[in-house]
Protein backbone atom coordinates (compact mmCIF):
# COMPACT_ATOMS: atom_id res chain seq x y z
CA UNK A 1 0.00 0.00 0.00
CA UNK A 2 1.09 3.62 -0.97
CA UNK A 3 2.40 5.94 2.07
CA UNK A 4 -0.68 8.38 2.90
CA UNK A 5 -0.11 11.77 2.14
CA UNK A 6 -1.67 14.62 4.43
CA UNK A 7 -2.68 18.38 3.22
CA UNK A 8 -4.12 21.19 5.34
CA UNK A 9 -5.56 24.37 3.76
CA UNK A 10 -4.58 27.38 5.24
CA UNK A 11 -8.02 29.15 4.38
CA UNK A 12 -9.74 26.82 7.03
CA UNK A 13 -6.87 26.39 9.89
CA UNK A 14 -4.36 29.17 10.06
CA UNK A 15 -5.37 31.38 12.25
CA UNK A 16 -4.21 35.47 12.22
CA UNK A 17 -3.16 34.89 16.02
CA UNK A 18 -0.12 31.98 14.84
CA UNK A 19 3.18 32.49 14.05
CA UNK A 20 3.70 31.32 10.55
CA UNK A 21 7.21 29.36 11.69
CA UNK A 22 5.67 27.62 14.82
CA UNK A 23 2.06 26.43 12.89
CA UNK A 24 3.59 25.45 9.67
CA UNK A 25 6.80 23.15 11.81
CA UNK A 26 3.70 21.86 14.23
CA UNK A 27 2.28 20.90 10.92
CA UNK A 28 5.24 18.90 10.03
CA UNK A 29 5.45 17.14 13.68
CA UNK A 30 1.82 16.27 12.86
CA UNK A 31 2.29 14.15 9.89
CA UNK A 32 1.25 16.57 7.16
CA UNK A 33 3.82 17.39 3.98
CA UNK A 34 2.24 19.97 2.43
CA UNK A 35 0.20 23.35 3.02
CA UNK A 36 -3.16 24.63 0.26
CA UNK A 37 -3.96 27.71 -0.67
CA UNK A 38 -1.61 30.15 1.32
CA UNK A 39 -1.05 33.67 1.29
CA UNK A 40 1.81 34.40 -0.49
CA UNK A 41 3.41 36.63 2.22
CA UNK A 42 3.60 33.23 4.16
CA UNK A 43 5.28 30.70 1.23
CA UNK A 44 8.92 31.40 2.66
CA UNK A 45 7.84 30.02 6.32
CA UNK A 46 5.96 26.99 5.04
CA UNK A 47 9.22 26.06 2.62
CA UNK A 48 11.52 26.91 5.09
CA UNK A 49 9.59 24.31 7.97
CA UNK A 50 9.64 21.69 5.38
CA UNK A 51 6.34 21.74 3.92
CA UNK A 52 5.13 21.64 0.14
CA UNK A 53 2.83 24.35 -1.35
CA UNK A 54 0.80 21.44 -3.21
CA UNK A 55 -2.02 24.33 -4.88
CA UNK A 56 -3.47 27.65 -5.29
CA UNK A 57 -6.29 28.67 -5.99
CA UNK A 58 -7.78 31.34 -9.46
CA UNK A 59 -10.72 33.19 -9.37
CA UNK A 60 -13.96 31.89 -10.77
CA UNK A 61 -15.84 29.89 -8.18
CA UNK A 62 -19.04 32.33 -9.02
CA UNK A 63 -18.27 34.52 -11.73
CA UNK A 64 -16.86 31.56 -13.96
CA UNK A 65 -15.56 29.57 -16.99
CA UNK A 66 -19.36 28.15 -17.22
CA UNK A 67 -19.98 31.43 -19.16
CA UNK A 68 -18.85 33.07 -22.47
CA UNK A 69 -19.71 36.86 -20.71
CA UNK A 70 -17.13 36.09 -18.31
CA UNK A 71 -13.80 34.27 -20.54
CA UNK A 72 -12.11 37.84 -21.97
CA UNK A 73 -11.66 38.64 -18.11
CA UNK A 74 -11.05 35.59 -16.21
CA UNK A 75 -8.66 33.97 -18.66
CA UNK A 76 -6.18 36.41 -18.38
CA UNK A 77 -6.48 36.09 -14.45
CA UNK A 78 -6.20 32.56 -14.59
CA UNK A 79 -3.76 32.83 -16.56
CA UNK A 80 -1.58 34.98 -14.48
CA UNK A 81 -2.43 32.58 -11.65
CA UNK A 82 -0.96 29.49 -13.60
CA UNK A 83 2.61 31.87 -14.38
CA UNK A 84 2.84 32.55 -10.62
CA UNK A 85 2.38 29.04 -9.34
CA UNK A 86 4.70 28.13 -12.55
CA UNK A 87 7.28 30.69 -11.18
CA UNK A 88 6.82 29.44 -7.16
CA UNK A 89 6.99 25.76 -8.10
CA UNK A 90 3.40 25.09 -7.12
CA UNK A 91 2.60 21.97 -9.10
CA UNK A 92 -1.54 22.62 -9.02
CA UNK A 93 -4.06 25.76 -9.79
CA UNK A 94 -7.97 24.96 -8.68
CA UNK A 95 -10.36 26.44 -11.37
CA UNK A 96 -13.90 26.13 -11.33
CA UNK A 97 -17.06 26.13 -13.37
CA UNK A 98 -18.93 29.06 -12.09
CA UNK A 99 -22.73 29.62 -11.03
CA UNK A 100 -25.32 28.21 -13.41
CA UNK A 101 -27.17 31.67 -13.87
CA UNK A 102 -29.42 30.10 -15.87
CA UNK A 103 -27.46 28.31 -18.58
CA UNK A 104 -27.86 24.80 -19.05
CA UNK A 105 -25.45 21.99 -17.93
CA UNK A 106 -24.59 21.41 -21.67
CA UNK A 107 -24.00 24.86 -22.25
CA UNK A 108 -22.49 25.13 -19.16
CA UNK A 109 -19.90 22.08 -20.39
CA UNK A 110 -19.49 23.15 -23.62
CA UNK A 111 -18.32 26.64 -22.09
CA UNK A 112 -15.80 25.90 -19.69
CA UNK A 113 -14.37 23.36 -22.78
CA UNK A 114 -13.83 26.57 -24.60
CA UNK A 115 -11.71 28.17 -21.52
CA UNK A 116 -9.70 25.29 -20.71
CA UNK A 117 -8.56 25.17 -24.43
CA UNK A 118 -7.31 28.58 -23.88
CA UNK A 119 -5.46 27.73 -20.72
CA UNK A 120 -4.27 24.28 -20.89
CA UNK A 121 -1.56 25.44 -23.26
CA UNK A 122 0.08 27.63 -21.19
CA UNK A 123 -0.43 24.94 -18.07
CA UNK A 124 1.37 22.39 -20.14
CA UNK A 125 3.85 24.80 -20.72
CA UNK A 126 4.52 26.41 -17.51
CA UNK A 127 4.54 22.27 -16.24
CA UNK A 128 0.93 23.38 -13.84
CA UNK A 129 -1.69 20.70 -13.68
CA UNK A 130 -5.08 22.59 -13.36
CA UNK A 131 -7.37 20.47 -11.22
CA UNK A 132 -11.06 21.25 -11.46
CA UNK A 133 -13.48 21.33 -8.31
CA UNK A 134 -17.33 20.33 -7.77
CA UNK A 135 -18.85 21.68 -5.54
CA UNK A 136 -22.36 21.01 -3.73
CA UNK A 137 -25.03 22.91 -4.34
CA UNK A 138 -26.04 23.53 -0.68
CA UNK A 139 -23.15 25.07 0.93
CA UNK A 140 -22.57 26.79 -3.28
CA UNK A 141 -25.99 27.45 -4.05
CA UNK A 142 -26.43 27.87 -8.04
CA UNK A 143 -22.64 26.05 -8.32
CA UNK A 144 -22.67 24.52 -11.79
CA UNK A 145 -20.31 21.42 -11.19
CA UNK A 146 -22.21 19.71 -8.54
CA UNK A 147 -22.19 16.48 -9.73
CA UNK A 148 -19.07 14.35 -10.60
CA UNK A 149 -20.57 13.48 -14.39
CA UNK A 150 -20.26 17.31 -14.85
CA UNK A 151 -16.76 17.60 -14.26
CA UNK A 152 -15.50 13.54 -15.65
CA UNK A 153 -16.96 14.71 -18.77
CA UNK A 154 -14.85 17.94 -19.17
CA UNK A 155 -11.80 16.13 -18.15
CA UNK A 156 -12.59 12.98 -20.77
CA UNK A 157 -12.96 15.90 -23.29
CA UNK A 158 -9.11 16.57 -22.90
CA UNK A 159 -7.40 13.31 -21.41
CA UNK A 160 -4.21 15.54 -20.80
CA UNK A 161 -2.21 14.93 -17.67
CA UNK A 162 -2.37 19.01 -17.10
CA UNK A 163 -5.76 18.71 -16.15
CA UNK A 164 -7.32 16.98 -13.50
CA UNK A 165 -9.75 16.45 -11.30
CA UNK A 166 -9.93 18.00 -7.68
CA UNK A 167 -12.66 15.23 -6.04
CA UNK A 168 -13.90 16.97 -2.67
CA UNK A 169 -15.74 13.55 -0.87
CA UNK A 170 -17.50 16.07 1.46
CA UNK A 171 -19.15 17.90 -1.61
CA UNK A 172 -20.04 14.60 -3.55
CA UNK A 173 -21.55 12.94 -0.81
CA UNK A 174 -23.62 15.75 0.69
CA UNK A 175 -24.87 15.49 -3.69
CA UNK A 176 -25.50 11.81 -2.87
CA UNK A 177 -23.12 10.18 -5.20
CA UNK A 178 -21.24 7.13 -4.67
CA UNK A 179 -18.32 8.15 -3.64
CA UNK A 180 -16.22 4.32 -3.77
CA UNK A 181 -17.32 3.55 -7.13
CA UNK A 182 -16.52 6.84 -8.41
CA UNK A 183 -13.14 7.30 -7.71
CA UNK A 184 -11.81 4.45 -8.33
CA UNK A 185 -13.27 4.24 -11.53
CA UNK A 186 -11.76 7.94 -12.25
CA UNK A 187 -9.02 7.39 -10.69
CA UNK A 188 -6.60 8.19 -13.51
CA UNK A 189 -8.17 11.81 -13.66
CA UNK A 190 -7.83 12.80 -10.00
CA UNK A 191 -4.78 14.74 -8.59
CA UNK A 192 -6.39 15.77 -5.31
CA UNK A 193 -8.65 14.81 -2.87
CA UNK A 194 -10.28 16.73 0.06
CA UNK A 195 -11.78 15.40 3.27
CA UNK A 196 -15.06 16.63 5.90
CA UNK A 197 -17.37 15.32 7.52
CA UNK A 198 -20.63 15.61 6.63
CA UNK A 199 -23.57 17.49 6.75
CA UNK A 200 -21.79 20.39 8.48
CA UNK A 201 -17.94 20.13 6.78
CA UNK A 202 -16.54 19.16 10.28
CA UNK A 203 -14.08 16.69 11.47
CA UNK A 204 -14.36 13.53 9.69
CA UNK A 205 -14.47 11.41 12.58
CA UNK A 206 -17.01 8.87 13.66
CA UNK A 207 -19.66 11.15 14.82
CA UNK A 208 -20.59 11.77 10.79
CA UNK A 209 -21.97 10.40 8.04
CA UNK A 210 -19.34 9.31 5.66
CA UNK A 211 -17.13 6.22 6.27
CA UNK A 212 -13.66 7.42 5.79
CA UNK A 213 -12.00 4.16 7.08
CA UNK A 214 -13.62 2.33 3.99
CA UNK A 215 -13.05 5.34 1.50
CA UNK A 216 -9.53 5.69 2.51
CA UNK A 217 -8.77 1.57 2.54
CA UNK A 218 -10.50 1.31 -0.74
CA UNK A 219 -9.07 4.35 -2.61
CA UNK A 220 -5.17 3.55 -1.30
CA UNK A 221 -5.83 -0.22 -2.45
CA UNK A 222 -6.90 1.17 -6.02
CA UNK A 223 -3.53 3.05 -6.36
CA UNK A 224 -3.96 6.70 -4.93
CA UNK A 225 -0.95 8.58 -4.42
CA UNK A 226 -1.50 11.85 -4.69
CA UNK A 227 -2.90 14.13 -1.01
CA UNK A 228 -5.49 13.78 0.87
CA UNK A 229 -6.33 17.49 2.03
CA UNK A 230 -8.65 18.06 5.37
CA UNK A 231 -10.71 20.89 4.72
CA UNK A 232 -12.82 20.48 7.65
CA UNK A 233 -13.87 23.74 9.61
CA UNK A 234 -13.04 23.56 13.20
CA UNK A 235 -12.73 25.74 16.17
CA UNK A 236 -9.92 23.62 17.49
CA UNK A 237 -7.20 23.44 14.97
CA UNK A 238 -4.44 21.67 15.90
CA UNK A 239 -6.00 19.31 18.29
CA UNK A 240 -7.85 18.48 15.47
CA UNK A 241 -5.47 18.05 12.68
CA UNK A 242 -3.51 16.24 15.03
CA UNK A 243 -6.44 13.46 15.69
CA UNK A 244 -7.01 13.16 11.70
CA UNK A 245 -3.64 12.73 11.29
CA UNK A 246 -3.32 9.85 13.62
CA UNK A 247 -6.88 8.53 12.29
CA UNK A 248 -5.42 8.30 8.25
CA UNK A 249 -1.95 6.56 9.38
CA UNK A 250 -4.18 3.99 11.00
CA UNK A 251 -6.79 3.82 8.25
Amino acid sequence: MRKIKLSAPDWCFYRKEFKPEEYYRKLLELGYSAVEMAQPERWNALRNAGLKLVNIGAPGMETGLNNPANHSSLIPEILDTISLASDNDIPQVIIFSGNRKGIADSAGLKNCKLAIEKLLSVAQKKNVTLIFEMLNSFDHQDYQADNSKFGFDLINAFNSENLKILYDIYHMHRMGENIIRDIIANLHHIAHLHVAGAPKRNFPGDAQEIDYPAIVAAVMNAGYHGYWGMEFITPSTIEELELAARLWRNS
